[in-house]
């Protein structure tokens, strides 16, 4: 965090993204939907983060404001956001109806949502069609179980979260057209900034993938049928789907690391 003191006023600016508070992000997002010029972008973020009157802002010297306003060029780099600052979302006018999102870093993510999700991600970046962008956010924001408010404390689990069904994903997909577009574009840098973590964490999972020339999903099959014992009925690969996101990644990594150094091997000999 940067510290900013303006008439005895004192502020807090953040100096990446996971310093960012949820209003943060929404004011950000929704001046990048905006296609604002970078400069401007970056004024405009320091006058709402500091929070202030026009009349205080203006007391600040242009060459002030020029310095402080690039503390924000981390907005302009590569998504880091792994803190979900987005934890819920409202949909429908009346009633109000509440979905819920992963936890931070989507720990309590499963592996098939977080593929499902990831297909429609890099879909939407190709295509820009809002459909896809809004079956993205219904994959990861779902209704929560019934009487969580006590199963939470009689369970292992932690996401509040219903189990994910392709059937339900249209009739939410259809209530998230009319959820604010900021809230959205927020939910997919938070989507980007958790893929960017996990890649670098297990990066011969990815190194696999890239190899193949496939996209995320289908590069990760024949791994998946590995952890499955090599079985490929709907029981075994459903137990891997439904797994947690981060075991299921170990898992894949080590096969991935297995099957480069028998690569090298055979490499080697020939």
């Amino acid at each position: 965090m940067n510290q900013v003191e303006i008439d005895s006023v004192t502020r807090e600016l953040p100096s990446s993204w996971n310093e960012l508070t949820p209003r943060q992000l929404l004011v950000a997002c929704r001046l990048i939907i905006r296609h604002v010029p970078v400069t401007e972008f970056k004024v405009k973020v320091l006058f709402q983060f500091l929070s202030i009157g026009k009349k205080l802002f203006r007391k600040i010297d242009p060459e002030d404001v020029l310095f402080l306003s690039e503390t924000f060029s981390f907005l302009q780099d590569q998504v880091s956001l792994t803190r979900a600052l987005i934890p819920s979302i409202r949909v429908k006018r009346f009633p109000w109806r509440k979905l819920y999102g992963p936890s931070d870093a989507m720990q309590s993510c499963t592996f098939g949502e977080f593929t499902k999700a990831q297909i429609r991600f890099e879909a939407y970046n190709k295509s820009q069609d809002p459909q896809l962008l809004n079956e993205m956010v219904s994959v990861l924001f779902r209704p929560r179980k019934s009487f969580w408010w006590i199963r939470r404390h009689f369970g292992e689990s932690t996401d509040p979260r219903v189990r994910f069904l392709d059937r339900t994903l249209p009739g939410r997909a259809k209530q998230m057209a009319g959820v604010d577009p900021a809230i959205k574009y927020a939910v997919q840098l938070f989507f980007s900034g958790v893929q960017s973590a996990i890649a670098e964490k297990f990066p011969n999972v990815y190194r696999h993938d890239h190899s193949e020339n496939n996209s995320s999903g289908n590069g990760w099959i024949s791994l998946v049928i590995s952890l499955a014992d090599g079985k490929t009925d709907d029981q075994s690969l459903d137990r891997v789907m439904n797994s947690n996101l981060y075991n299921v990644f170990f898992g894949l990594e080590q096969k991935s690391i297995e099957y480069f150094e028998l690569l090298a091997k055979y490499e080697k000999n020939d």
